[in-house]
């Protein structure tokens, strides 16, 4: 089987060393080559030409896995933000999951870091994952407690008037100093009318 420098097969090498019975699971049949499509090999070209990769190639291998761990981590923390909102093991979800794979499996090919760094890679990815989503989580319970919490009442103030007392009425709604209330105990008797019991002089 023809496998090349593929990440792909790479990967795949790893795997059948450090867990041979799933290597064995995912083999492919017999005769079959594994090639990376070449839309794989132009971006993992273009990357591998950028001042960031060519910067980072000559660095020692805990600079480089503690960098690319960096990034896998902070590249998946609006991706769990995003799994947050999936249905579990739906389309969504597994894009959610695997979306930053291609980009890190390629940025670590670029910078000639070894396969076994790629225990390293997957965690930080992991962690990324995890804070995104728990980021997320908290965010959407602190909004559904923002948005059922208690109205606080509107200030109520009371007033009182020579023959009523108006209760309730809020300082929008408080008529101005040279308006009257009707007063149904008045009867109809002006406030300019004489109390009763007193007469009159002519």
């Amino acid at each position: 089987m023809q496998t090349g420098n593929c990440p792909i097969a790479k990967s795949y090498r790893a795997v059948s060393g450090v867990l041979p019975l799933v290597a064995k699971v995912l083999q492919p049949p017999p005769g079959v080559k594994l090639k990376c499509p070449p839309a794989i090999v132009a971006a993992r070209a273009a990357l591998a030409r950028t001042a960031f990769a060519k910067n980072l190639r000559p660095q020692p291998l805990p600079t480089k896995i503690l960098v690319i761990g960096f990034l896998g981590m902070a590249a998946n923390v609006p991706l769990g933000m995003w799994r947050e909102h999936t249905k579990k093991f739906s389309p969504a979800w597994f894009a959610a999951v695997h979306a930053a794979v291609p980009f890190i499996a390629m940025l670590r090919k670029c910078v000639l870091m070894p396969t076994t760094a790629m225990a390293f890679t997957i965690g930080a990815s992991i962690l990324g994952q995890v804070i995104g989503s728990r980021a997320e989580r908290y965010r959407l319970k602190a909004n559904a407690a923002r948005k059922f919490a208690p109205i606080e009442a509107s200030p109520v103030t009371v007033r009182e008037t020579k023959d009523l007392r108006v209760v309730g009425v809020t300082s929008e709604e408080r008529p101005s100093g040279n308006m009257r209330k009707w007063d149904p105990l008045a009867l109809g008797v002006s406030e300019s009318a004489p109390p009763a019991g007193v007469c009159c002089s002519a």
